[in-house]
């Protein structure tokens, strides 16, 4: 973590996924596999292991084709409406983050980057009004790359409008916190909700 000359951030730029929202692929899985006669492993390894959902989430493929492309991979028997729900019912709140991104919000610029697609992003908004507080957000389906390509970390330092040195990322996976220290910004890495308070506390953020 980077510690000096904190007083000059103007944009706190947070991931979504385990860090805001918390979520596990496998309930997917195993609801797809009473409807299929693949294993939840042997399933999770085609949509996951296999890039499938990395293709949805850069934006390639529409909700349709993923669905489709699903079905016959997985050999599922259910509707687009029944797969839709039980790929997007997988995510819960982290505890504490809604205090966090509240007492942010009252002094910098909120921006959310995510690696996601358009169902988990639409339904995390519907589900979760503590992402009213993001000024704007970030998302590797409507860009066309994913976390860590450079591209996504500038189209946030786009939407940022300030200078990387005066944005900080939060983010759970240490490869995309690298990514973002590359382009000059700065970075935490997420543990929990304590540990990020913890961290913005010595930054002199909270």
């Amino acid at each position: 973590m980077q510690t000096t000359h904190t007083s000059n951030i103007k944009t706190v730029i947070f991931d979504l996924g385990k860090v805001i929202v918390d979520f596990d692929h496998m309930i997917i899985c195993t609801k797809l596999a009473r409807h299929s006669p693949l294993s939840p492993d042997k399933i999770y390894e085609s949509i996951f292991t296999f890039g499938l959902e990395a293709e949805f989430d850069r934006g390639n493929i529409s909700s349709e084709n993923f669905y489709q492309r699903v079905k016959q991979e997985t050999k599922i028997e259910i509707d687009m409406d029944t797969f839709k729900q039980i790929w997007t019912n997988i995510f819960t709140l982290n505890p504490g983050i809604d205090n966090i991104l509240s007492s942010l919000k009252e002094k910098y610029r909120l921006l959310c980057l995510s690696n996601t697609n358009v169902w988990h992003f639409e339904h995390c908004r519907k589900k979760f009004p503590v992402l009213k507080a993001f000024d704007g957000f970030i998302l590797s389906c409507n860009v066309g790359q994913s976390k860590p390509h450079p591209a996504i970390f500038e189209a946030a330092l786009e939407a940022a409008g300030t200078a990387p040195s005066k944005c900080l990322y939060i983010d759970d996976v240490p490869e995309y916190v690298t990514a973002a220290r590359n382009l000059g910004i700065r970075g935490i890495l997420f543990q929990s909700s304590g540990q990020l308070k913890n961290d913005l506390e010595i930054m002199a953020l909270l």
